[in-house]
């Protein structure tokens, strides 16, 4: 697409005192307090960073707490935001000024949990609009008084100051997700019978009072956005109308909105993290609602990874600018790309949630493990020396045209050199070709077409429909190889199992995937299998011998996995499979009883083969053919795994190459 195609994206518009130069904000992502956590400290410096040079207008860091008694959800070491020193602050002043450095403004968000904060030992009981006890866990919250009000109050100011101090423009004060103010504004929270409860002017005087606290404490220049739930999708909670109504009534504190969706406790059903069975830009149409009843300037954050879609969004009407967060991470480069004239060239998030683990207090045993990003290798990467250590031009031979081999030449082309790539089959894809014809991972083919059009731009050779043979090495002055090809389906020593079709052969054969189906095999590859062959009309059973299904998820994808399930398809856990015959399958229950499964299509989905033997046996013959070569083996061929997995050894292989 052409640049001036992007009109209204790259347009300047006026926040507050401020004008910001496009429509386009990294979204609040990677808590302001991960600086005084070291595993996580590089994490928020690097992620950061890379949006601040991404070309965004804004860039804002994510849930800093106003206080660490009654704030914050997981044992971090506090920030002192009475003290205007120390490392916190001198780190946070970086990262302000690295945003700045991008030409972007530099917010971070503020936030307080209330009564959704769990009981840390030495710390007092909740707070919260109501009091109540927690199911959950027994913990008693406490309902707020007029006192704890001027201290929520106050301490959102005195954190304000210490951002501004810092050299924070702004910040984004958040409303919404079911926290403090959202708890207030929200009748399934709210329950108070004092001016603070019942109708919504109610509801919402105490998160008035706290913008309002902002505002009269940090003045007019400094930015103030507010992030809301537009639609809680909640029983009994807010919807867009009402959202849209106490927004009217927050304008005169705040420069502009941000609409977002949904509660931080249930953050895949709700929509606040929307998956790849949930429409991109979902919520816009909330976004819409409430900017048809303000006048100040609307941000809508959600799905959106394709600028096409953000200049659409914009140019209906529905909102004034776009935000992303999880999006930022697959393409920090968003905001560039497009101003650049380079939108072909975005690599789009697939929303897998490989980069969100889910709850931080519930995986604050392994903070070294978390994060990552399938789709981009260099987020969370941090070994600069690897990255930045110039290597000697080399010939390299990539072996197998899948993703990993793919990466491979795109990294090692780039770090200057001259790559051969080596498919025997007729097209680049590999196993991820399977997403050309799977209606929920469009997002999936989009991104392996990226890496196609990544190799095709770069002019590295390929060699399609050509089996490698150990002679090329000579031939080409190969100096270094990388061994990339792949796995193939695992056939289970069932009896029977040719009666059966593997689940990747169902992919692009309708006239062979008969109306009843049943799948054996529950893990990820067949319970996506059957979803996709369910939204095609077929009746679906999945037969599963563990107690789980999809234990390979990554977990907030398999909520919204099981979830998607639940009405198009059925399964069996707990379940054996002995045989296959033509017609059906015999199963082994729980309790050891037999039973036969009829129907009209057996397919098996039980796990892949990594090609490891084959690609020792390549490797032998390489080193043979030219003594002292390098060679590294990379993707399924070291076992059978995820996309994040290939991607990520592509690009250190192409790294490598010294």
């Amino acid at each position: 697409m052409e640049k001036n195609q992007y009109t209204n994206l790259l347009s300047e518009i006026p926040i507050g005192t401020h004008t910001y130069k496009n429509r386009m904000l990294a979204a609040p992502i990677y808590c302001g307090v991960f600086v005084n956590i070291p595993p996580l400290r590089k994490v928020l410096f690097h992620e950061i960073g890379a949006r601040a040079r991404g070309g965004f207008a804004q860039v804002t860091v994510g849930e800093t707490p106003v206080d660490y008694e009654y704030a914050s959800r997981e044992p971090f070491p506090p920030i002192d935001y009475t003290k205007y020193e120390g490392d916190a602050f001198a780190d946070l002043r970086t990262i302000a000024g690295l945003i700045h450095e991008g030409g972007a403004k530099a917010l971070i968000e503020l936030s307080h949990c209330g009564e959704s904060m769990v009981k840390l030992p030495d710390n007092p009981d909740p707070i919260g609009p109501t009091g109540f006890v927690r199911g959950e866990d027994g913990v008693r919250v406490k309902e707020m008084d007029e006192g704890d009000m001027r201290m929520v109050k106050d301490h959102f100011v005195q954190a304000a100051a210490f951002m501004k101090e810092a050299g924070f423009d702004g910040v984004l004060i958040h409303a919404g997700h079911g926290w403090l103010l959202h708890q207030f504004l929200s009748a399934r929270t709210n329950k108070r019978g004092d001016g603070y409860g019942g109708s919504l002017e109610n509801r919402a005087k105490f998160p008035l009072e706290v913008l309002k606290a902002v505002r009269d404490g940090l003045g007019p220049d400094f930015i103030i956005e507010m992030r809301v739930s537009g639609d809680e999708k909640m029983p009994g909670g807010m919807d867009p109308q009402e959202t849209a109504a106490f927004c009217r009534l927050a304008e005169p504190y705040i420069d502009f909105v941000h609409v977002s969706v949904g509660v931080y406790r249930d953050p895949v059903l709700s929509g606040e993290f929307s998956s790849m069975y949930q429409p991109h830009g979902l919520n816009a149409e909330a976004a819409a609602i409430v900017k048809s009843q303000v006048k100040i300037p609307v941000a809508v954050v959600g799905g959106i990874s394709d600028p096409g879609l953000a200049e659409a969004l914009i140019a209906e009407g529905k909102c004034d600018l776009v935000a992303l967060a999880r999006p930022a991470t697959a393409e920090p480069c968003f905001a560039e790309k497009v101003a650049g004239g380079r939108a072909d060239d975005i690599t789009p998030c697939i929303r897998c949630f490989k980069c969100f683990p889910g709850e931080l207090e519930e995986n604050l045993d392994r903070l070294d493990e978390l994060f990552g990003c399938t789709v981009n290798p260099e987020a969370f990467f941090y070994d600069e020396a690897l990255q930045t250590k110039k290597p000697d031009p080399k010939k390299v031979l990539v072996i197998g045209g899948g993703v990993a081999g793919m990466q491979a030449a795109i990294t090692a082309h780039d770090r200057g050199h001259k790559v051969i790539l080596v498919e025997k089959g007729t097209a680049l894809g590999g196993l991820v070709n399977f997403a050309d014809e799977d209606v929920y991972k469009t997002d999936l083919r989009d991104f392996k077409d990226l890496l196609v059009r990544r190799v095709e731009s770069r002019g590295i050779e390929v060699l399609l429909g050509t089996e490698f043979s150990p002679g090329m090495i000579g031939e080409n002055g190969i100096e270094a190889v990388v061994i990339a090809i792949g796995a193939v389906p695992a056939i289970p020593s069932i009896k029977g199992i040719k009666n059966a079709l593997h689940a990747l052969d169902a992919y692009g054969a309708p006239d062979v995937v008969r109306k009843r189906v049943l799948i054996v095999g529950g893990g990820l590859v067949g319970c996506e299998t059957g979803l996709n062959l369910a939204k095609q009309g077929k009746e679906v059973t999945i037969i599963e011998m563990q107690d789980e299904l999809a234990p390979d998820c990554y977990p907030m994808h398999r909520v919204a996995l099981l979830h998607e399930m639940e009405g198009m398809l059925a399964y069996r856990t707990g379940a054996k499979c002995l045989e296959i015959f033509p017609g059906g399958v015999e199963i082994e229950n729980r309790d050891g009883r037999t039973e036969k499964l009829t129907c009209d299509q057996v397919i098996f989905a039980l796990g892949m083969r990594g090609l490891s033997e084959e690609a020792a046996q390549l490797a032998w013959d390489i080193e043979k053919a030219a003594e002292g070569i390098a060679v590294c083996k990379i993707g399924d061929c070291n076992g059978a795994r995820k996309v994040y997995d290939a991607i990520r050894e592509g690009y250190i292989a192409g790294l490598s190459i010294q």
